[in-house]
């Protein structure tokens, strides 16, 4: 895994997320995916592996429809530009990885069946609905502490959570590959069932 062992990329993505007004899409998430795509998915490629760095690398809560993602496409596109200036091997990377990545990085918006290209990464971001009950509501907590000031208060933050995950539990299916439907499918509805109530 290539790019998610080159220290100065991995700490140039890593800067983004440590914003503080990050309650999930933070570090941890991040460090989290690096680890469960060791885990899962060893082999992902160089674009696979430049979109997971960069993928909420810009998380502006409240922010329109893809907007979060296009603009950590370009980020993600500008931090190899500048980091390849003194380095051979981002210098190396193509435009075909590069448009790659930023494909799968605005697939992430998690709103329709993600393109082949895209659907190990897009599995891997939504692993933490299958994760156990405590961690699963850890991560709501985080979200509430993103998005708690743009509704005004807790009860209307959870009647707008329920409402997503009942919008998730609509989907024929929430993960895009066979493997992680196998593996994450049933535990992550059945996380959405509870806490959709």
């Amino acid at each position: 895994m290539l790019l998610l062992d080159h220290l100065p990329l991995l700490e140039a993505a890593r800067l983004h997320y440590r914003q503080p007004h990050r309650g999930y899409h933070n570090q941890e998430h991040l460090d989290e995916l690096i680890a469960l795509a060791r885990r899962y998915t060893p082999d992902l490629d160089t674009a696979e592996q430049l979109a997971l760095l960069f993928h909420d690398a810009v998380y502006v809560p409240g922010a329109g429809h893809g907007l979060n993602e296009a603009l950590s496409a370009r980020l993600m596109r500008a931090t190899i530009a500048a980091l390849g200036r003194t380095d051979r091997l981002l210098a190396g990377l193509t435009e075909g990885e590069l448009q790659k990545a930023a494909t799968i990085i605005e697939a992430t918006t998690h709103d329709r069946e993600p393109p082949a290209e895209a659907a190990r990464l897009c599995d891997l971001d939504l692993w933490r609905l299958a994760a156990p009950w405590p961690d699963f509501e850890r991560h709501a907590d985080g979200v509430r502490h993103e998005y708690l000031h743009l509704v005004g208060s807790d009860e209307a933050f959870w009647t707008a959570r329920r409402a997503f995950y009942r919008d998730m539990l609509k989907k024929p299916h929430l993960f895009a590959t066979a493997d992680f439907r196998d593996r994450f499918e049933a535990a992550a509805r059945a996380n959405l069932e509870r806490a959709s109530t």
